[in-house]
């Protein structure tokens, strides 16, 4: 058991990831014109024994804390950003399928090696059916579908009679037998996450592979009732957009690594000077590292506050997780502006396709154009909140 337990800490799951970045590194452009994590990676990441890291004890997973598992993502994303990101999302999911009912989390982890991809905007349309409903739309941005066994797709069933009226949305598990994949993920950014749209037309799903949104948003789903931790009875959105964010540093601290070797064997074509002795390149060094610390920093405080509070039984208050959504965002600001100052640096051997500093930069944008990874909506959350008004973004 102590041996096992050494194998989890943070030490030395940051260690493999490390250990694994390089080859990252190496294959990035060939995952980025693939518009796919290839299987060979995927391969690599279970070989290393970085997936299930969220896998609850109950079936057989090692049940990391939060924080130390987002790690990872970071260690990653510092060799490939498509690569730390279908790691982060897809490897979320086990914690997401600890909320479903019990048969369900039988299901999905009935085999070894089980990935899921997810589309959590609702997208779908449900409509009863005997023992469960049956299921049709279209979903987008479903990364790491093309490595997955099963879907995570979030459906509308109406509307929660409160005062206002809420829509009663649900999260459904669909076996990739019931989906259809659109191969349309042709973007600037994050290309090689292969984050396709996908196609269901009325599957049938039994009650048991659905949970409800109220629940999860209130830390009532049905496996907090399955597993001890009290992570499973947190509110779901508290916790689930820390794992968006989470490459954003380690994407950004691969474009800085990748600067820096460049500029240390680089001549100016003028007057054949080192660019490492111009102060323009060291000013830009200075402060591209300086915001990727900083960035890093205020995601680490909340991300480990908060899941220090949960763990210890604790209740998080609204003010904690709309700072947290803050913090999220705002990190994301900067690493994109240590981004922009590396590659504007690089004058123009950095336009090629095959640079890891310009990659970074489009991987940073399309991260920040995601729902929860962008600026506006948390910090109008948060300003709203503070100045008395009420909230004006559900995720937090």
């Amino acid at each position: 058991m102590a041996q096992a337990a050494n194998h989890y800490t943070r030490e030395a799951l940051n260690q493999r990831a490390q250990k694994l970045a390089p080859t990252l590194r190496e294959r990035a452009q060939a995952t980025s014109d693939g518009r796919r994590v290839p299987a060979q990676t995927i391969g690599d990441l279970w070989d290393a024994d970085l997936f299930n890291l969220l896998k609850p004890q109950k079936f057989g997973g090692p049940e990391v804390r939060v924080d130390v598992a987002f790690g990872v993502a970071s260690e990653l994303a510092r060799g490939d950003g498509s690569a730390g990101w279908v790691w982060t999302v897809m490897g979320v999911h086990d914690l997401f399928m600890a909320l479903f009912p019990e048969e369900a989390q039988h299901e999905y982890w009935a085999t070894d090696r089980t990935l899921s991809a997810s589309s959590f905007a609702p997208s779908g349309k449900i409509e009863p059916a005997p023992g469960g409903v049956k299921l049709s739309g279209k979903w987008s941005f479903c990364s790491g579908v093309d490595n997955a066994q099963w879907m995570i797709l979030a459906a509308f069933a109406g509307m929660i009679s409160t005062e206002p009226p809420i829509p009663d949305i649900r999260y459904l598990l669909v076996p990739m037998s019931d989906i259809k994949v659109i191969d349309d993920w042709n973007v600037m950014g994050l290309r090689g996450t292969g984050s396709k749209s996908v196609v269901v037309d009325g599957a049938f799903v039994p009650a048991h592979r659905m949970v409800a949104n109220d629940d999860l948003v209130n830390g009532k789903a049905p496996g907090g009732n399955i597993h001890a931790s009290p992570l499973y009875r947190a509110p779901v959105w508290a916790v689930f957009p820390f794992c968006i964010t989470s490459p954003a540093a380690g994407i950004a601290r691969g474009a800085f690594d990748a600067y820096v070797e460049e500029m240390r064997a680089r001549q100016s074509a003028f007057d054949h000077a080192p660019l490492s002795r111009k102060p323009n390149i060291q000013l830009r060094v200075a402060e591209a590292g300086a915001l990727i610390d900083a960035a890093e920093l205020l995601y680490r405080r909340s991300l480990t506050e908060t899941i220090d509070i949960i763990m210890a039984g604790g209740t998080l208050s609204m003010e904690l997780r709309l700072r947290n959504r803050r913090d999220q965002g705002y990190s994301v600001v900067m690493l994109k502006r240590a981004a922009e100052l590396l590659l504007g640096a690089e004058g123009g051997k950095g336009l090629y396709d095959s640079g890891h500093v310009q990659r970074a930069f489009r991987d940073l944008h399309a991260l920040a154009g995601h729902i929860v990874g962008g600026w506006d909506m948390p910090a109008l959350n948060y300003g709203s909140v503070l100045l008395g008004g009420p909230p004006s973004d559900p995720f937090f």
